[in-house]
């Protein structure tokens, strides 16, 4: 289980990420705010425990960053401080808990299974209310991008259907395989808040258009993140276009701290896009898109991932079968 500790003194940072290691925990422990960032984006964290006053600024400004990547990371401010504002300043902006100073050392391992089990009931508890509350919400969508684009909306069907298979593939069960086809369905609905002049462009798209474009990640997410079962679904269509190797977009995550279900939709996304017949491209052949798949493994694509697509595809003779979940 991996542990941030963001710490500035540095007694305290050493005797923390001892006990921590002591007793089985991987903790990435730091001084400042800058080095604590770079963690978030790169390393699959498990939790964060960061103190609010810190050298080169506040904790606040790494909660902010956390929350606004909605990478669903339990945050844990450490804080010696008397002012009685502080705690529901912080909860109320997303921490999740408070560790006052000083503390017993063995309080930390109750601390962390605490609000680690506490995300996994929230969770639970938005995966039971998806399949029977939101299709109506889904299909409203859904036809809204039809409408605005019909080329987008059956690329999206068509992401979905790969998916499915990805998912089994990988043995997900079902309340996952939901989740990442429905993030699927959903992953370009941002593509609604583009001008026409750039969505239904023919020609490669200049800078500024591009940078515009862009954005459709972070719209969509804002869209299905107003749906309040669907925050993890939201999250998912925010990093589909994150890389393997940190340079992708909105937040230029790094590795596995890119969401799963993100990197499964990033490869499945680029393979049916090259497979499609499009208005300013040529249909490529299933071996071509596996040659361009496979020369970006390990920057643009995650190589495990990646492998098991590829072989997926391959045994798959067919896409005759339908996904569970289909919006008609």
């Amino acid at each position: 289980m991996k542990v941030l500790l963001v710490e500035d003194d540095n007694v305290s940072r050493v005797s923390i990420c001892r006990y921590l290691k002591d007793n089985g925990y991987q903790c990435f422990s730091f001084a400042g705010l800058q080095e604590a960032e770079e963690t978030v984006f790169s390393q699959a964290l498990d939790i964060v425990f960061c103190d609010i006053d810190l050298p080169d600024g506040s904790g606040f400004e790494l909660l902010k960053k956390i929350r606004e990547s909605l990478l669903p990371i339990p945050f844990i401010f450490i804080t010696a401080s008397r002012d009685e504002n502080i705690i529901p300043e912080a909860l109320e902006k997303g921490a999740d808990d408070f560790l006052k100073k000083p503390f017993h050392l063995e309080n930390l391992q109750t601390i962390i299974k605490r609000n680690i089990e506490r995300k996994k009931i929230e969770a639970r508890k938005r995966s039971s209310n998806k399949e029977s509350v939101l299709l109506h919400a889904i299909k409203a969508l859904i036809a809204a991008l039809e409408a605005k684009d019909p080329y987008t909306s059956g690329h999206s069907l068509q992401v979905a259907r790969y998916v499915h298979m990805m998912g089994e593939a990988l043995g997900l069960v079902n309340e996952e395989l939901f989740v990442l086809e429905l993030a699927a369905l959903l992953h370009d609905i941002g593509k609604i808040g583009m001008p026409d002049n750039i969505l239904k462009k023919a020609e490669t798209l200049q800078e500024e258009e591009y940078i515009q474009a862009k954005e459709h990640v972070i719209i969509g997410s804002k869209i299905i993140g107003e749906i309040g079962d669907l925050q993890d679904v939201a999250a998912i269509i925010r990093h589909h276009h994150e890389r393997y190797d940190g340079q992708g977009y909105p937040d230029g995550l790094k590795g596995e701290a890119i969401p799963l279900f993100s990197r499964i939709i990033t490869i499945v996304d680029a393979y049916e896009t090259m497979r499609a017949r499009r208005r300013y491209s040529e249909q490529k052949t299933m071996e071509y898109a596996f040659e361009e798949l496979i020369k970006y493994s390990g920057t643009q694509f995650d190589p495990q991932l990646l492998d098991v697509f590829i072989r997926m595809i391959r045994s798959t003779n067919s896409l005759k079968e339908k996904p569970k979940l289909q919006i008609e």
